[in-house]
């Protein structure tokens, strides 16, 4: 029997994982937002892999779009694709129809969800998942804008690791998911100076003031995460280690080393860039805010994301966007 999989927060990354699933024969249906629901029904879907190629699309009408998380009352497998301010309201929603033998996957920003989820989802099966790369939404085309190995949970089931292999892109298993996790919040940590810079995100790391101020920011996560006896796990050719004593480098030297790394498309932002543009709540207090609540606890400073954090709000409360900050002013001398 067909798994039946619902995707709870259908943006950007739910709306590519969901459609991927449905192309490649599951029973899928999608939860979010009115004005996507709309989208949806007039365009379909469409989903681009990193380069441009076209890999799926979804015509109009073959997509089940809603909007209530009661439609997922049948679901064996849910995809919690929500942003983590939405956590809690979204997965106490949930609980009110989702199945006591259902599994929930996060693949979720933050460190915190699946804690959240379990409190939340009392009986059923939580798990964590990692996404690496980002996924820009233009309308309803979703594209892969940078490369990377998807992660989750060791423990999962195998009719859940064989959907998750089913989406196409390199997948692996941990048993070591917090660690996982920590490793991709130290990557994250880019992500609000992309959203300060208003650079594309290819652009933005070839500047050695912003990759200055990055290798900072992964420092002091890592010596909160020393302190706390947390050691984040590697990520394919994501090392955190390695990338706070790479990025300093001068450009040139950076630049051929970065090729090795990650595939970056040219246009490709941060989320949370796209939530200053279109004025929504961010998600820096589960990202650089992680960190220096971490440290605090310790009781070591961590000024350059404390730094991070303070510009971050500041636009937020402007609500003009990005504010376009150079790298100087985000720098802590």
């Amino acid at each position: 029997m067909t798994l039946r999989i619902g995707v709870m927060g259908a943006g950007a990354i739910g709306c590519f994982f969901g459609a991927r699933l449905q192309a490649a024969g599951y029973d899928v249906r999608f939860v979010g937002r009115q004005s996507l629901a709309d989208d949806v029904a007039r365009d379909g879907l469409r989903v681009d892999e990193l380069g441009g190629t076209r890999c799926c699309e979804l015509r109009p009408g073959e997509v089940d779009f809603q909007t209530s998380a009661a439609a997922l009352r049948d679901r064996q497998l849910v995809l919690m694709c929500v942003k983590g301010l939405d956590t809690e309201s979204a997965a106490l929603e949930l609980a009110k129809h989702l199945p006591r033998r259902a599994t929930v996957l996060s693949l979720q920003n933050g460190v915190r969800n699946v804690e959240t989820l379990a409190r939340c989802l009392p009986g059923r099966r939580v798990l964590a998942g990692m996404v690496p790369f980002n996924v820009v939404r233009e309308g309803t085309t979703l594209s892969q804008a940078t490369s990377g190995t998807i992660f989750i949970d060791g423990a999962a089931a195998p009719r859940v690791a064989r959907a998750m292999t089913d989406v196409g892109l390199p997948l692996s298993s941990s048993y070591e998911m917090p660690g996982v996790l920590w490793c991709k919040l130290l990557f994250n940590l880019n992500n609000a100076i992309n959203a300060l810079s208003g650079l594309p995100l290819r652009e933005e790391l070839s500047d050695r003031g912003y990759r200055r101020v990055l290798a900072r920011c992964i420092s002091e996560g890592l010596g909160a995460l020393k302190l706390a006896g947390i050691k984040p796990v590697r990520i394919g050719r994501m090392i955190p280690e390695l990338a706070a004593r790479v990025l300093p480098w001068p450009d040139a030297v950076f630049t051929r080393v970065a090729r090795a790394m990650v595939d970056i498309d040219p246009q490709a932002r941060s989320s949370m860039y796209d939530d200053l543009v279109r004025a929504r709540p961010t998600e820096i207090n589960l990202i650089n805010g992680e960190v220096v609540e971490l440290g605090a606890s310790f009781g070591r400073p961590t000024p350059q994301n404390a730094r991070i954090v303070e510009l971050v709000r500041a636009a937020e409360r402007a609500g003009r966007g990005s504010p376009r900050l150079p790298a100087a002013m985000l720098a802590v001398h």
